[in-house]
């Protein structure tokens, strides 16, 4: 049966994948739905549908390649009148990937009960990790801004082999209109929801700062929809890191994901969490997988085979997988480099009060604008306007920035007494210069904005930008293929070295990936 790209939209919008790949293979009980769900040999097998999953899952089923996509997390549905996600407001089980307690900044620890839900955090030694856990990946979970580094930087991280040019006309622009990022409309801005935003734009300009407006995923017809109340109120009462259920952001179940299901050539597995990966004397991949229902319950485990693997499991556990199958032995060959080449992104949060300024009933969770500062602190800095959801009513200004710390770098470990793979080194002093930078940034603000007060952000050392471990380069040359095992490749937030250049990383990310799979596929791997 031919499915047609309004189809493919119609069912992405509704957040029915399930739906198309019924579509595709025929619904169940049929005969063609039966042999493909029993199946567990692919030519091709993608962990984790996050950025570089998506985008590997769609290049290689347009390229005809039997391909399966296994995700340990679930598909949310996009539910236009109802709430789907807990919150900062309303905690409930769906928020944290098997937690017995939350962790998350500026929210008080509350007792939930384990359950597969949307955002892993990891206390690693030293640092708290944050990443996605479902249908999408970080792109559930994140706030949307999608930025490419300055080339300075960009040209100071990568491999001469990966020309900035190249990325600014050709794979950059890709990855936007695939995920249709665009800055914030005018309208939008100018509501109540975002007099935060015009606050923060005005504090920044009385600092001596120049402020651009950021593009964004998120979905604004939904966010007009919710400042019109004819949609459940998200977005812009500051929900966007557990997801926002109404259809807010334009995640990759959106995009890449149901363009790769409609090939036919490509299944998605949900629920599906990989335990450990090898090889076979036959020469083909093994990927454990342990099955899961939406309440957290193991189901059994499969073995899954395949010729090609593609790693795509974010940073943290691309490397817990790969770590453990390089000291186990089960992937001897791969190279000792890999693990190494950590960094969080120079990521860091500040919060300033301005009592006698009004700044909006709530704060929406989009970011409308940052200004970039190459020069002026310890590190070069991208400062975007923020919101945290527990200062959403609040008169609180805040700002999330990314600094450029070329420097600093942690390892991943196996520990063979326990069977885990950690973050072994990390430590406050990896942060201090970042930390510094935002601080005086946040210090000049406060200074040339009268009235204004400091707020301490009460939160343990924390990244969502976990970045590094198989770095380009040095793990896997350009195109993402691991050095020493055909077959093997990484695309994810692993391949970056430690940091992303002064920007959030999805956008770098999924153009790697781009760049990566266009290679791979002309050359047949």
């Amino acid at each position: 049966m031919p499915i047609h790209r309004r189809e493919v939209l119609g069912l992405a919008g509704r957040g029915t994948l399930a739906g198309l790949g019924a579509a595709v293979l025929g619904g169940a009980g049929s005969r063609a739905f039966a042999a493909a769900a029993s199946r567990t040999h692919f030519r091709a097998l993608v962990i984790g549908s996050g950025f570089g999953g998506s985008v590997a899952a769609l290049r290689l089923g347009r390229a005809g390649v039997d391909t399966l996509v296994v995700e340990r997390g679930r598909e949310w549905p996009v539910a236009p009148r109802r709430h789907v996600f807990g919150s900062m407001n309303g905690v409930t089980d769906t928020m944290f990937w098997f937690r017995r307690t939350t962790r998350w900044p500026a929210l008080l620890p509350t007792p939930v009960r384990p359950a597969p839900g949307v955002m892993e955090v990891s206390e690693e030694r030293g640092l708290d990790i944050a990443c996605g856990a479902g249908v999408g990946g970080g792109s559930i979970v994140y706030t949307g801004v999608t930025v490419a580094p300055p080339r300075r930087y960009f040209e100071r991280l990568y491999p001469s082999g990966l020309r900035y040019e190249e990325f600014a006309r050709t794979w950059f622009p890709k990855v936007r209109r695939m995920l249709g990022a665009s800055a914030m409309p005018g309208d939008v801005y100018r509501s109540m929801p975002f007099t935060h935003s015009r606050l923060w734009d005005q504090h920044l300009a009385g600092a001596g700062a120049r402020t651009f407006p950021l593009d964004s995923t998120f979905d604004w017809d939904v966010i007009r929809r919710e400042l019109a109340h004819a949609a459940p109120l998200s977005a812009t009462v500051g929900e966007s890191d557990f997801g926002c259920g109404n259809g807010a952001k334009r995640s990759l179940t959106r995009s890449y994901l149901p363009a790769a299901l409609a090939t036919g050539n490509v299944q998605l597995r949900p629920l599906h969490e990989v335990r450990s990966i090898g090889r076979r004397p036959d020469g083909r991949f093994s990927v454990e997988v342990r099955r899961l229902t939406t309440g957290g319950a193991v189901l059994g485990t499969t073995e899954f085979t395949c010729g090609m693997l593609f790693v795509a499991a974010g940073t943290l556990n691309t490397n817990r997988l790969l770590v453990a199958a390089r000291d186990r032995g089960d992937l001897a060959d791969l190279p000792e480099s890999l693990g190494t080449g950590f960094g969080d992104n120079g990521d860091q949060a500040t919060a300033r009060s301005q009592p006698l300024r009004f700044h909006g009933g709530s704060q929406g969770s989009p970011c409308a604008s940052g200004a970039f500062f190459p020069d002026e602190f310890d590190l070069p800095l991208l400062a975007e306007s923020w919101v945290l959801p527990a200062y959403h009513a609040l008169p609180a200004s805040v700002t999330f920035s990314v600094t450029v710390d070329t420097d600093n770098r942690g390892t991943f470990r196996y520990d063979p007494r326990s069977r885990r793979v950690s973050l072994a080194d990390w430590t406050a002093g990896k942060s201090a210069a970042a930390a510094r930078s935002a601080l005086e940034l946040s210090d000049r603000v406060i200074a040339a904005n009268p009235g204004m007060l400091p707020v301490t952000v009460k939160t343990h050392p924390f990244t969502g930008h976990p970045l590094g471990g198989c770095v380009i380069g040095s793990t896997t040359d350009v195109a993402g293929r691991v050095h020493g095992v055909r077959g093997l490749y990484v695309l994810d937030g692993s391949l970056i070295p430690g940091n992303a250049g002064g920007a959030n990383p999805s956008l770098t990310i999924a153009a790697l990936a781009e760049r990566a799979m266009a290679e791979i596929v002309s050359m047949a791997g």
